[in-house]
């Protein structure tokens, strides 16, 4: 309106002032059509503009290239700024193109606009399951290509049903999606990892960003998640207010500048406290061997014999740097099934023979099988091998995958394995345990069991001082699959205060500490596809934390995602009470 001011004098006449107004009203019209894909209400349209809170009423085409080309840019979005492309900062605003595509919409658009998001993401994101299926499981690409498809439509309901809750909770409370878009999207991701294979965490694009995620602690993962979401819904409703009324909604700007400012504070604090805490605890000098072997080359029979010397080797060569305990990989140990009835190592002129030319305790990662056959299935397990070649605390993999490890629950592994030859079957573990190593306990996690949070904590609950994870990411080649599995995995260290350290076979071995920085880590190798370059690795002093405290995700787990759930549920219930009442209130008196 100042151009108005400005250009009216006391000779414009009366017409020309009402032309003025008309022209400044449509431009203004014009912009927030823009944001809905409305007709210019000069041009004869009759409805109002829906608001962020404010259903529409209008009808609308879902092929809408622009909405679409946004929901795509929102899925691009997350797979650039998660590992291993790392620009992390898109995820600031990378949602914006999906509210902007779902705003005014139906629940029913905003569905499928969620979905085409999370299609793209989850297709390139986890587009390294084609290298598994083209060379493990005899797929050629277009067949690789259509399994991938089909998980990224399942995962992509992660943003499918995120979008279309957003919008009917939205509908029909009127509320904005400041709140609600960050609440829904932690209850769909919490409800989603319960029954995935695969877990999909958004905080997975702050990974190596510590100063983020330290509000892991208090709701895990999800509550990282919940954060970015709020940043991306407030950047939103900022933009919406300034297009809709020309200025800047006061509390979408106060909630926007309190996640900004009061986040990284936040990090910085626990940063400094935990620092101090890692300061003050018992340090252990810890070795991590990385074999750097591939699937073929750990399956050739001639190898075997180098493949163990290799790790003899490296586990001598860390022992002489002071590490106290060395940890070797997933089945690192290359000779078949070792019994579990054996008491010790086996005698020093078997080449078999695990502890040579070293003395230091080993965390072992193999192949175990019931001596006596009374089960005729093996264990993925972590065994320590003591100082004195005596064989100590057993942890067995709790969660086999499920077609490449193990039969599916329920399924009776004979028939299964009669069905399917070349399938495997592997015994489930006993449940969470602690391993006793130089004289402190470790939470053991076998492969994948490091990205599930609430195994995890079950883990970490035991009463342990650190982490070990033993993985082997082998079948996946040198793909982008390492890295989210090492980013997925740093938000176990922030969720229980414990370091966190890693034997992957082929890379990548890592160890991170309480805060969530990765302090050490090696690189990817693929010795099926290169030469073999031999075993390397790593010592690094790791603070021993204390075993009995615990953080608030540690007391309380998913709590954080249930009350998202019932927060939805409370403002929904809130609406519905308060229109009838409204509508009471109106009815005349006699």
């Amino acid at each position: 309106m100042n151009e108005i001011v400005h250009t009216i004098d006391d000779d414009t006449t009366e017409q020309d002032r009402l032309e003025l107004v008309q022209s400044a009203s449509r431009r203004h019209n014009q912009a927030a059509g823009w944001i809905d894909n409305s007709p210019d209400p000069a041009a004869g349209a009759k409805r109002p503009q829906p608001t962020g809170s404010t259903p529409s009423t209008a009808v609308h085409r879902f092929w809408d290239p622009l909405r679409l080309l946004a929901a795509v840019a929102t899925g691009s979005a997350m797979w650039i700024s998660a590992p291993d492309i790392d620009v992390w900062w898109l995820a600031f605003f990378g949602w914006v193109p999906l509210l902007w595509a779902i705003h005014g919409r139906s629940p029913k658009f905003a569905f499928f606009y969620g979905w085409i998001a999370g299609y793209v993401a989850v297709f390139v994101g986890f587009y390294w399951m084609g290298e598994l299926l083209t060379r493990f499981a005899g797929f050629g690409t277009a067949g690789a290509a259509g399994i991938t498809s089909l998980f990224a439509l399942f995962l992509g309901l992660q943003w499918a049903l995120s979008a279309w809750i957003t919008r009917l909770v939205c509908d029909k409370t009127g509320r904005s999606t400041l709140l609600i878009f960050p609440m829904t999207w932690a209850a769909v991701e919490l409800l989603m990892s319960t029954i995935s294979i695969f877990p999909v965490h958004m905080a997975l694009s702050w990974a190596w960003q510590p100063l983020w995620i330290q509000t892991a602690e208090i709701g895990g993962a999800l509550a990282v998640s919940f954060v970015m979401i709020a940043i991306n819904a407030a950047i939103w409703e900022c933009i919406l207010s300034y297009i809709e009324t020309g200025k800047l909604d006061k509390v979408a700007v106060g909630t926007l500048a309190a996640w900004m400012i009061g986040v990284p504070a936040y990090g910085w604090v626990r940063i400094k406290q935990v620092d101090a805490a890692m300061q003050a605890a018992p340090q252990l000098r810890v070795g991590v061997v990385q074999g750097n072997f591939g699937i073929e080359t750990y399956s050739t029979p001639g190898m075997k014999p180098l493949l163990l010397r290799e790790l003899q080797r490296v586990t001598a060569a860390l022992q002489a740097d002071g590490a106290q305990v060395v940890l070797w990989g997933e089945t690192a140990y290359p000779y078949g099934r070792f019994s579990r009835q054996h008491e010790q190592d086996l005698e020093p002129n078997d080449r078999r023979r695990i502890q040579r030319g070293f003395d230091v305790p080993v965390i072992v990662g193999l192949v175990t099988r019931d001596a006596t056959g009374e089960n005729p299935y093996a264990w993925n397990t972590a065994w320590v091998l003591d100082r004195d070649g005596r064989w100590g605390d057993r942890y067995d993999k709790n969660y086999p995958l499920m077609f490449g490890e193990a039969a599916p629950p329920g399924v009776d592994p004979a028939w299964y394995l009669d069905k399917i030859p070349s399938a495997s079957h592997l015994n489930r573990g006993d449940g969470p345990a602690a391993i006793t190593a130089a004289g402190y306990e470790f939470g053991a996690l076998i492969c994948y069991e490091d990205i599930l949070a609430g195994f995890t904590r079950e883990v970490a609950n035991e009463g342990v001082h650190a982490l070990v994870n033993l993985t082997n990411d082998s079948w996946f080649g040198k793909t982008r699959e390492q890295s989210e599995h090492l980013g997925l995995a740093v938000f176990r260290a922030v969720e229980h205060r414990k370091g966190l350290l890693r034997s992957v076979n082929a890379g990548i071995s890592a160890y991170v500490d309480p805060v969530g920085r990765v302090v050490e880590q090696t690189e990817v190798t693929d010795s099926d596809a290169d030469l073999f370059r031999g075993a390397e690795g790593f010592a690094v002093d790791v603070p021993m934390m204390s075993a009995e405290r615990r953080t608030v995700f540690g007391w309380t787990g998913s709590l954080f995602g249930w009350l998202c759930i019932a927060g939805l549920l409370g403002v929904w219930a809130s609406s519905r009470y308060r229109r009838p009442r409204a509508a009471a209130s109106a009815e005349p008196t006699a």
